[in-house]
């Protein structure tokens, strides 16, 4: 996996989840639903402040709907189990995807109840996503941050690539008009439009179109846990029998 983080960085990101951790424990024990109300009252959606440009019955939708790629997805789709549980969703929504389905995301820590505990309370930094991923022996898995919004469009256009997936990581503010980090996969470009399918994991959002320029703005923003850019995750799945 490229793009490691340094030891400074590392230790920046240790400093924050203990913080990430203790706001969840005091959320879990001192508000009436504890960590389920934290997560609902922030990404319930509000379609009146999507925007611009941004579609869940757009015309294109149906038809990019019924592309190869989006099909692989839609058939075993699943949304998030946990309020903080999107990044491991979103790729239990990949495996599944390349015909190596998961029953639970607590299946993707194969018994490390430390972490997914940690998962539950915190959620998941793009680079821990990422090293989930790796822990699968899925394939190649690299960690893009900072692309241009036409080096982001080169990589939609290899969608088509076999085995290839993108598990985009984003500020939710300038495509759904609230702050939070989120992880969803990509199921497909649309370049007539200009257009990403978005494949929500979070319930209610659903899938959308989104423009390429607002995912990539929503992409190119800090993680405050991390102290990072936010970025993608893209996997290169090797052959099903080198399992």
């Amino acid at each position: 996996m490229n793009n490691p983080a340094s030891p400074a960085v590392a230790r920046t990101e240790r400093r924050h989840r203990l913080r990430r951790w203790a706001l969840g424990l005091v959320l879990a024990l001192s508000v009436p639903g504890g960590l389920s109300w934290y997560g609902h009252s922030l990404v319930a959606p509000h379609p009146e402040q999507f925007a611009s440009g941004v579609s869940r019955d757009a015309p294109a939708l149906k038809t990019i709907r019924q592309t190869a790629l989006a099909q692989t997805f839609l058939r075993d789709f699943r949304v998030q189990e946990h309020w903080s549980s999107c990044g491991p969703a979103s790729l239990r929504n990949v495996l599944a995807s390349l015909g190596r389905p998961v029953a639970r995301e607590r299946d993707l820590f194969q018994g490390d109840t430390l972490a997914w505990l940690r998962m539950a309370v915190t959620g998941m930094t793009l680079d821990e996503v990422a090293a989930l991923a790796e822990s699968t022996g899925i394939g190649q898995v690299q960690v893009r941050r900072d692309l241009s919004e036409q080096a982001l469009r080169t990589l939609l256009g290899s969608l088509s690539t076999p085995g290839r997936r993108l598990i985009v990581n984003f500020d939710r503010a300038p495509i759904h008009g609230v702050s939070l980090g989120h992880f969803s996969p990509i199921g497909g470009y649309d370049p007539a439009s200009d257009r990403i399918l978005l494949l929500d994991v979070t319930p209610g959002f659903g899938v959308q179109l989104v423009p390429t320029a607002l995912l990539s703005e929503a992409m190119n923003t800090q993680d405050p846990v991390s102290g990072r850019s936010r970025g993608l995750i893209q996997i290169d799945a090797g052959p099903r029998d080198a399992d």
